[in-house]
């Protein structure tokens, strides 16, 4: 048998074959130029992490929305009511000096009355030019031309439509200014109505907040996705709700 020649290469040259590069099979996802796209980029746990992020992002912004309208409402409030209170105690001032006057008219009517019954000219005149200005034209309506000692006509002068249009000028500005502090006050109800519900999205919105944060650090997908969908339900909700509400903008 022949022996080997030391200058010939060893078997295990002869048996080594050239090794080839290894190449990653291309995947029907990646885009033409080679480069990952998101699809490959990101896993379903990414997804998860980036929609709770985003639920978080739009949560802060409607609470912040809400904390400037409740707000806001709570100014329109306190405007609403300071203007009730000034109505309310113009129509008390108005009411008094109406009521006021009519005692005086009352009081002046009733001594011209005895001063007419004892036949005394002189007295019930000087009472019937002390009658008030807006008394007296009712006063003469009603005298007509009677005359001391003649038959003193029947009724009362305050029952004429004229006492009323020229002596009840007060009681109509105190009833004008009453009905003011009513309509200022129903304002101011709904202003405070109006910021409690703002409130309440900004306490929805706490809750998606909470929901969504914890489910950042929870490992299990399913538990995630349920709270996930949890506080996206009441984001939801809460958004519509705030939708449905007077927004004021103050600029």
């Amino acid at each position: 048998m022949e022996q080997p020649s030391p200058n010939d290469p060893p078997l295990s040259a002869h048996r080594r074959r050239p090794s080839r590069p290894r190449t990653r099979p291309i995947s029907p996802r990646a885009s033409r130029s080679g480069s990952p796209t998101w699809a490959q980029r990101f896993d379903r746990s990414d997804w998860i992490e980036l929609f709770a992020a985003v639920l978080l992002a739009l949560a802060t912004v409607v609470v912040a929305w809400s904390a400037y309208q409740a707000t806001r409402w709570g100014g329109v409030q306190t405007v609403a009511f300071s203007e009730a209170t000034a109505a309310r105690a113009e129509g008390n001032e108005a009411m008094a000096v109406a009521e006021a006057g009519l005692e005086v008219d009352v009081e002046l009517f009733s001594t011209w009355m005895v001063l007419a019954a004892e036949g005394n000219e002189r007295g019930a005149e000087a009472i019937h030019e002390r009658l008030r200005d807006e008394f007296r034209p009712a006063f003469e309506e009603w005298l007509g031309d009677t005359r001391i000692g003649d038959d003193i006509p029947l009724g009362r002068p305050f029952d004429l439509s004229r006492y009323e249009q020229d002596a009840g000028s007060q009681a109509r500005e105190a009833s004008e200014l009453f009905r003011e502090a009513d309509a200022a006050a129903s304002r101011a109800r709904t202003a405070n109505q109006t910021g409690d519900n703002f409130v309440l999205v900004a306490v929805l919105m706490a809750t998606v907040l909470f929901f969504t944060g914890v489910s950042t650090k929870l490992r299990s997908r399913g538990v995630r996705g349920l709270m996930l969908l949890f506080a996206s339900t009441i984001f939801l909700l809460g958004v519509g709700f705030m939708l449905n509400l007077p927004q004021n903008v103050g600029i």
